[in-house]
Order: structure tokens, then sequence, then C-alpha cells
């Protein structure tokens, strides 16, 4: 054998190798076993065949019998050389798909419904689907699909708009942008409204937020600096603070409103506020982005009496409950742990604002009290009294006596020592006298005395009681701005209404009552 025919058998011998269609033959041995491989040399009596696991040496006299079998190829020829019906032909299909024979798996199918045009199986393999009993491509019945649609909706009298079939009215009013709800063509803003939602740059977003967002916008334009923000369940809560910092003001501000509403009975959620979120700004040391916004904030509402945006401009804060809960306060020259606390406070003063609000006010000893509880429920500490004076370093009493207590162990939480203080100096007010203070000469005795009040009311009633005692002083409030009964009779009348609706005693008796039990306590 010549060098080039030594290199035209090796090369063909490779051929075979590296082609999955060669022909594998059997090589049955003397010992019994069989080896399925294929010939690559024969040379002096040794056999080289190639095996799946490698080329091994066979002694042509240890072999018995050499089996010779069809390729992959050959099989599929003599399928399709045999088959005659449709299914013979899928099969050949079928078996050259085992095999990984995607070109001859094709043909056979492809013979398969030239020969039986409606077999199923060979029709799927293709890739063809039945339609209204037509094979097709799927874009072929895509096509035919829409074409049927547009047939039929064109027969009941309908034309497409977008993505859906509408009568040519409906199409004339859904192109002016109306939307149809309840069986009436509505802008789709309204319809969107009706669904619980408000527009915010683009975007629709559930009502309270993007009322809140909005607002925060405005307010944000205005002050001039860039304002960051924390949510709630319940509240909205900015200023140019660290977000973290704002955060946690958020979650102080849980703490007061789940023990507000354990202590008021009071439903947890947005119904308390009318459905919309509070709104909680906090200014730092520059007191311009404060001021600049009162007189937007003064615009939102018409429940404040005259000269009071330019009053509250020159404060450390304000509140207002109406239209919505909103409080805007400034750090200033104060502590941050102030101001945080001046949040606190004012979220006390708008959950007992908005509890059961009719447009009426409430006194202002009962809701400076719970307003300091609030704070103290949300970081343990009193660092804001709402009053008009300043000048209260040692605390005065309601005759205006001095009272012999450092008041920063009120600020940090020690009111119960404060008010004992003032019993053993005969300086805690009596409750009439109580009951006609005004925020401009409230002192901290008549703070702490409400706010052991407060506390007595929640003993009664099985828990109940505070929420009696305030339904009934809502309803017999006198009308707004005002918030005492300068008439002693009526006043009377409406306090024993009041706490003999939370624990049965008239007013006269519940103020002794109060104080023995607060006296027994310490």
């Amino acid at each position: 054998m010549t060098a080039l025919n030594r290199l035209l058998l090796t090369a063909g011998l490779l051929a075979c190798l590296l082609n999955p269609a060669a022909r594998a033959d059997v090589y049955v041995m003397k010992d019994g076993r069989r080896l399925e491989g294929t010939l690559v040399k024969e040379e002096r009596g040794m056999l080289t065949v190639q095996t799946g696991l490698g080329q091994v040496q066979l002694a042509r006299a240890d072999i018995v019998e050499i089996v010779t079998k069809r390729t992959a190829v050959q099989e599929f020829e003599a399928r399709m050389q045999s088959a005659v019906s449709g299914e013979e032909f899928f099969q050949a299909g079928e078996f050259a798909k085992s095999k990984k024979m995607k070109r001859e798996a094709t043909k056979a199918w492809t013979k398969a419904v030239e020969v039986e045009p409606n077999h199923v199986g060979a029709r799927t393999a293709l890739g063809f689907v039945l339609y209204k009993g037509e094979w097709l491509t799927p874009e072929e019945r895509e096509k035919r699909i829409q074409s049927d649609e547009a047939a039929e909706m064109a027969a009941r009298g309908l034309v497409r708009h977008e993505d859906r079939w509408v009568t040519p009215e409906d199409k004339a009013k859904l192109e002016q942008g109306l939307v149809l709800v309840d069986g009436k063509w509505i802008p789709f803003a309204d319809a969107q409204r009706k669904l619980g939602l408000e527009e915010f740059e683009g975007a629709w977003l559930p009502r309270e937020i993007g009322l809140a967002r909005r607002d925060l916008a405005a307010v944000q334009k205005l002050a001039g600096v860039p304002l960051e923000f924390a949510m709630t369940s319940d509240a909205l809560i900015a200023g140019p603070f660290a977000k973290q910092m704002l955060e946690q003001v958020g979650t102080q501000m849980a703490l007061t409103r789940t023990w507000f509403d354990e202590s008021w009975r009071s439903a947890p959620g947005l119904a308390l506020f009318g459905g919309r979120l509070a709104e909680i700004y906090a200014f730092g040391r520059n007191s311009e982005p404060y001021a600049v916004t009162v007189p937007h904030f003064a615009s939102q509402t018409n429940t404040d009496p005259p000269g009071w945006s330019e009053a509250v401009a020159n404060s450390h804060g304000f509140f207002w409950i109406d239209p919505y809960p909103l409080s805007s306060a400034r750090q200033w020259h104060r502590s941050e742990a102030d101001l945080v606390g001046h949040c606190l406070h004012h979220w006390g003063h708008l959950l007992s604002g908005r509890l059961g609000y009719d447009g009426r006010l409430m006194p202002a000893w009962y809701e400076e009290s719970i307003a300091c509880h609030a704070e103290l429920a949300g970081h343990g500490r009193n660092a804001v009294f709402c009053r008009g004076s300043l000048s209260l370093a040692k605390g005065t009493s309601a005759k205006g006596q001095s009272i012999d207590f450092d008041p920063g162990r009120f600020r940090d939480g020690g009111w119960r020592e404060f008010l004992k203080a003032a019993f053993e100096q005969r300086a805690v007010p009596g409750f009439d006298k109580l009951a006609q203070i005004e925020f401009s000469n409230i002192e901290l005795v008549d703070i702490a005395t409400g706010m052991a009040i407060l506390e007595w009311l929640r003993t009664q009633k099985e828990g109940q009681g505070l929420r009696a005692f305030h339904d009934a002083l809502r309803r017999g409030a006198p009308k707004s701005p005002e918030r005492v009964i300068t008439d002693a009779h009526p006043r009377g009348e409406l306090y024993d209404r009041a706490f003999v609706a939370a624990s049965g005693l008239k007013w006269r008796e519940a103020d002794q009552a109060w104080r023995k039990w607060f006296l027994a306590g310490d």
C-alpha cells in the first residue's frame, strides 16, 4: 500500500469516527464478551477497534464473529424505502429525531403529510397548529384570528380603539379622554380619583400619598432648600435632615399613635384624619425656610383667626387640624432633640383634635395634657409646652405663686414629681379654675394637673373612661374658635355630663376622686 493510499485510508477511518451516523460492528469474542466499535486498522493479525471508551487491540484469533450493523443513516434510509403510510413516514422521522438527525426527521415528517395531510403527529412535529379544521403555521393562525375577529366585530358594528373593540360613539368619547364609570362618561382624572388615586408627577398614586407628595413639592419649592422625607402608615415627615432621623421620628410617632388608640379606643388608620396623611414638617436652625412657608400653609385653611399667620411666623411652630392634620416646627436655637419633641407634641394635638372633629375645639387644659402625654409616649420627655408665658423657670400655680421644683425634671418626664410638690405646697388648681384656662395663660402646674386627670380617667369604666369623657366634651364644646365656656352654669353642666359619662361622678366629686387616686398612688 502506497503512502498516499495509507493517508486516504486513515482519513476515511477518521471521517467515520467523527460521523455520528458511521457504522459500528459487534465483535463477539471467544470469552463471551461483545464489543461494539469501528475498525480502525488491521495489521499482523491484530485489529485496532475504536469503542466508546477508546481504542482497543483485538487478536483476530480471539474473535469468533464480527456482526455488521447498519449505520443510523442506513437504518433511516431503509425505513424510508419501506414506508408507505403517513404513520410509517412519521415513525421514520421519530427515529431520525432520536438520533439527532434533524434534517432527515423533517424530510420524513414532510413526506408523512404529503401522504396523509391531516396526520396530527407529523403536522405537530413540523410546527403546524390546527385552526378551524385547517393546519396553519402559528403566524398564519394569528393573522387568521385577527382577520376573523375584525370581520366579526365589523358585523356587530364595532370599531377598534387601541386594544379593544367599541362602538363608534364610545370611540369618539374615548378619543376625547373620557372614561365610562357607572354608566357616565367622565374625564380620566375624575375616574382615577373615584378609584382613590391622585396624580403626582405623571403617576397615579394612592390618594393620601399623592396629596402629601404634591404638598411636599410645593413646600420644598417655597422653602428653597432640599427636603428629605419619610412616610409611615399615617404621616409624611419632611425636613432638611437625614432620612434616618426622619424615619426615627416616624417610629416614635407610631409609638404615640399606639398609646393614643389604646387609651381613647380610637380605630387605627387614616379614618381619624379624614383619609389623608398627616403632614409633619421639621425645619432646621435656618429660620427662613420655616418663615417663608407660613403664608402657604395659612392659605390652605380657613379655620384660623385673622393675624394667625403673622403670629406663628415668629414662633417655634404651629399645627392645625382642618382641613387636614398639619404640623410645622423649626429647630431655630434649640437642640435637635427638642425639635423632635416638638413634632411629637404636635402629633398629640393632631390626634386629639381630629378625634370626633366636628369643627369645634377642645379645652386648652385637656388638649395640652394629651399633647404632653403623647410626647412622653414617643420619646420619654416633655421638651415642649404650648403656653403663653415663657417665664416658668420654677413653675407657677394658677394663683401665680412659685413652686419650688426644678422644671428640668418635668422636661425629663418627672411631671408626677412636679405635681406632688405642687400638692405639698397647696398649689394645685381646682378643676373649675383649670376648665377656664386658655392657651395664653396655661402654666406647668395646670398641665401636670390635666395629665393626672387623664391618667385617672383612663382607669375608669374598664378603660372606656377617656373616650366617654372625650365624646361628651366634644358634643358640648363651644363654637370655634372658642375653647372655653365662660358662663359658669353651662360650663359646670358640660363637665358634669363628661365626668358622669366617664366615671359616674359629677365634676366636683371627680375633682376629689382623682386627687385621692393620685396621692394614694404616690
